[in-house]
């Protein structure tokens, strides 16, 4: 499985991990940026209840998630018909480590079981 990382901008927080789940993926980590302003105004795809079409501020979402290429291309595909997602891209993750943010790796024992697999190899 490749580890992706999926960086969206929703109009609210939609149900993403459950869709990554279903679709079957493994979901590391979820971060939650805020409600932020936005580069630029963004056009939804269609109008919400309100009329609005346009947003000037947007719920910035990172998931990071483990999941090989067929799971993301649905995954995206999900994302891409999604009225709540304003803007989304997947990116390969460089390190599992370095981007996911686990307080309490010490008493996880799938990451020691990793850590101890790149101290074999000399990775670290």
């Amino acid at each position: 499985m490749v580890f992706y990382e999926c960086l969206m901008t929703a109009k609210n927080t939609a149900q993403i991990s459950l869709k990554i789940v279903n679709n079957g993926g493994i979901v590391r980590s979820i971060q939650n940026h805020g409600v932020r302003q936005l580069p630029h105004r963004f056009r939804a795809k269609y109008a919400d209840r309100d009329g609005n079409r346009y947003y000037e501020k947007g719920r910035f979402i990172s998931v990071f998630y483990d999941a090989n290429p067929t799971v993301m291309r649905e995954v995206e595909g999900i994302l891409n018909l999604d009225e709540q997602i304003l803007r989304n891209t997947h990116l390969k993750a460089r390190n599992k480590f370095l981007d996911v943010n686990n307080v309490r790796e010490k008493k996880n024992p799938y990451i020691q079981e990793l850590l101890k697999e790149d101290e074999s190899s000399g990775l670290s």
